[in-house]
């Protein structure tokens, strides 16, 4: 076989065994239109596991909500999402949030098919709550980055440049 040969057939059973996937991207408004919730809560485990063909691993992502701004959920949630660990083996999925124990976060939600929440956009519906010296609490990664907690909350809750005061849902 010529080198010119092999190499073509190396290049196309690369692309035919190679997956994507496709993110559209969304902004801030698009995550806070289309959210079924949003909450602030920490991370308090993750939990991988595979899924039901055995040939992904997933994590269940708790967390423990602290605020909610649209939707209503339990004081503790339980997200499923792509790549993770299971023993000593991990898979990682390009373009979805990634999560630590003991983070701060903002996440925007909407369910699986069969119900299990999950991070709208992937990636772009997480963002990490981190403090300034004065107590202010601002967000960093996503399409919520450089944005205020107080006004993204504000956003979310009455859509963009109202001046509102903040009211968490209960």
């Amino acid at each position: 076989m010529r080198k010119g040969t092999l190499a073509c057939v190396v290049l196309l059973l690369g692309v035919s065994l190679a997956g994507a996937t496709t993110l559209v991207k969304m902004s801030f408004g698009d995550l806070a239109r289309d959210a079924d919730a949003v909450v602030v809560g920490t991370v308090i485990s993750i939990e991988g596991e595979w899924g039901p063909d055995l040939n992904f691993i997933r994590s269940n992502v708790t967390l423990q909500v602290e605020r909610q701004f649209r939707g209503q959920t339990a004081d503790t949630i339980v997200l499923r999402n792509p790549g993770g660990f299971v023993g000593g083996e991990g898979q990682r999925a390009h373009g979805a949030a990634e999560f630590e124990v003991g983070e701060k976060v903002l996440v925007f939600l909407t369910t699986w098919e069969d119900g299990t929440p999950k991070v709208l956009g992937y990636a772009q519906g997480k963002s990490r709550v981190i403090e300034d010296g004065q107590g202010r609490e601002g967000l960093v990664g996503g399409s919520a980055h450089g944005h205020s907690v107080d006004g993204a909350a504000r956003e979310i809750e009455h859509g963009p440049n109202q001046n509102i005061a903040l009211r968490p849902v209960e």
